[in-house]
């Protein structure tokens, strides 16, 4: 009897530990400066955007599958808003640009994590359609790469981390604005403290730039921003 009441009471508690570390949802709310840089072939003319602080928003499930792998979907907007050039009008400089995706994360030490990933981001992009008026268009890109991430993770006590990552971006689909192939980057650092109920508060640095050099209207959108990120596991 004994036996029988030692054996469920670890199979309990071996459920209860893998439930706790199964699931992790985690929320930021952020603010950001967006800089988009733009030169059109045809006529080599160039120019350059900048925005005033915009919000952003991004959320993230991740589903734990055994104790070195992991699938993470995400998805989020950022809500940006180009100031006007020096000379001339700008047209649609108000922009949502909403991104998703899925990552493979393994889990290859106690604070190191690599991931996979695949997702589409929308990007602006920034052409003169004559001497003194300016346009935005919104492009998706369909982005892949690696994420490289170190961070502790614990009960109580302070926590931190950095992370950064690589990735090559296509065009979604096709348009009046030609694009083509590209590449990105993203490196932030995170310190924060875990909550009374478990949940984990952090604050987030983050800068991120992506570039398609061999389109027509050859682009560079640069984003640098911080947020306030809460995450809980169960």
């Amino acid at each position: 009897m004994k036996a029988l009441v030692f054996f469920l009471l670890y199979s309990f508690s071996a459920i209860a530990d893998i439930n706790l570390e199964s699931h992790d949802f985690s929320f930021e709310y952020g603010l950001g400066f967006h800089t988009l840089k733009g030169v059109q072939k045809a006529n080599n003319s160039k120019g350059k955007l900048t925005s005033s602080q915009n919000p952003y928003w991004l959320g993230a499930y991740t589903l734990r599958l055994g104790s070195k792998f992991a699938l993470k979907a995400f998805g989020g907007v950022h809500f940006v808003r180009f100031d006007e050039p020096a000379y001339g009008t700008l047209t649609n400089e108000d922009q949502v640009l909403n991104q998703f995706g899925l990552e493979l994360i393994n889990k290859f030490s106690p604070i190191g994590k690599l991931g996979f990933f695949l997702m589409q981001q929308d990007h602006p992009l920034y052409f003169a359609k004559t001497s003194t008026e300016f346009e935005v268009v919104k492009k998706g890109f369909i982005q892949s790469g690696a994420h490289l991430s170190f961070g502790q993770r614990r009960r109580i006590g302070l926590l931190w981390g950095l992370g950064a990552k690589a990735y090559t971006i296509f065009p979604a689909k096709g348009g009046d604005v030609a694009t083509e192939a590209g590449v990105g980057g993203e490196a932030y650092a995170r310190l924060g403290w875990v909550g009374p109920f478990g949940a984990l508060y952090q604050i987030k640095g983050i800068y991120q730039a992506t570039t398609a050099p061999n389109s027509d209207v050859e682009f560079t959108h640069d984003f640098l921003g911080y947020c306030f990120l809460v995450s809980h596991s169960f």
